[in-house]
């Protein structure tokens, strides 16, 4: 693959299905917005709250989100050795654009996101293992950061029951991912079996097709060895951008819950990393394009409840609520879209980054500094 032209297909779906997923992104959004918050917040004082937010905070508001725009291309520059941030942050920024405008997106942009990396000349495997340690590192934040959460609140002397079950099995969930990462890394001969085992069906469907036959064993030890090479030589930097990337999202959000007047004393700063963290989660049921509308109304739930919690006797502002999670939203939702749309009109316009994989070889175990 030498350019844009040889992107990856994902399987066509049935029109009807289609529909139906536009339809119930349609019918989530509608419901959310037309009806819903409506019914907890008025939009026309959510506008006048947000209109008084002074130029200052603005400035912050706006380098936070700059950040949280490119954070989380440090993490690809971390995993994927020789990946310069320019080809990241077009990768990132056309990802996130399909992931916000497209229901179930990550089925159009991973496939996508392989083309221009493979555009770039780097090799499928290091391609695939960049995406796995990614992810791993990803996933362990995104179920560490409640953990952290909870302990904050209960240094208040506030968490309740069900805070410290939700801690529990996020490090259950955490310690089992590090121990099958563990594993699965540990013997060379195990992951010959399985690729063994792949490959024989594999190579039995492409016969019958009149295809060449793969070598799925060589194919398995040379993804081992990058994702290994990544994880034991890299995690330095992974962990510092994850942690990097994870820190602009939440302080974007807090940014966000402070800026419209939210203080310390209505809902504190733990109860908002908690809010935030759980609220995330929600984005990994695929209804609708980003979690619009269910997020949302996440995010308000908790942070009513983290109002309420912190003082029974008060009455939460549903106003500043909302007025707090629309803005952190509008910051972090649509501005990856006109970027996206810019950066893959690039990506398909530029040929002076192509490369061919089979000869550049990119992104490989060997290419990887200690």
């Amino acid at each position: 693959m030498t350019g844009p032209d040889s992107i990856p297909t994902t399987p066509r779906r049935p029109w009807w299905k289609l529909a139906v997923q536009y339809g119930l992104t349609i019918l989530v959004v509608v419901v959310v917005f037309g009806f819903v918050i409506p019914k907890l917040a008025d939009y026309e004082k959510v506008l006048e709250v947000i209109g008084n937010i002074n130029a200052l905070e603005w400035l912050i508001l706006g380098l936070l989100a700059a950040f949280f725009l490119v954070g989380y291309a440090l993490v690809l520059v971390a995993v994927m050795p020789s990946l310069r941030f320019r080809e990241a942050l077009v990768v990132q920024t056309t990802a996130t654009a399909i992931n916000n405008s497209i229901p179930a997106g990550g089925a159009f942009s991973l496939p996508l996101q392989f083309a221009m990396y493979l555009s770039w000349g780097f090799a499928p495997e290091a391609v695939t293992a960049g995406f796995v340690a990614a992810g791993i590192f990803d996933q362990m934040a995104r179920l560490g950061l409640p953990v952290f959460a909870v302990t904050g609140i209960a240094l208040i002397g506030a968490a309740a029951g069900w805070m410290w079950m939700a801690a529990i099995v996020g490090i259950g969930v955490v310690v089992g991912l590090a121990v099958v990462i563990a594993l699965v890394f540990r013997s060379e001969e195990f992951a010959r079996r399985v690729a063994r085992g792949l490959g024989r069906p594999i190579n039995a469907v492409l016969t019958r097709l009149h295809r060449d036959p793969v070598d799925a064993e060589g194919t398995v030890l040379r993804f081992r060895a990058n994702a290994i090479g990544i994880v034991t030589r890299r995690w330095r930097a992974v962990v510092a951008a994850t942690l990097a990337n994870n820190l602009a999202m939440v302080g974007l959000f807090l940014a966000s819950v402070r800026a419209v007047g939210i203080g310390e004393s209505e809902i504190p700063w733990p109860w908002i990393v908690l809010a935030f963290s759980l609220g995330r989660l929600l984005v990994m049921i695929p209804i609708s394009p980003g979690g619009l509308g269910l997020v949302d109304l996440g995010y308000i739930g908790l942070l009513t409840l983290g109002w309420q919690t912190t003082n029974p006797a008060a009455t939460p502002d549903a106003d500043l609520i909302a007025a707090g999670v629309l803005l952190f939203r509008a910051l972090s939702y649509l501005p990856p879209i006109p970027v996206g749309l810019a950066s893959w009109v690039f990506w398909r316009s530029n040929s002076s980054w192509h490369q061919d994989w089979r000869t550049a070889d990119r992104g490989q175990a060997g290419a990887m500094s200690s």
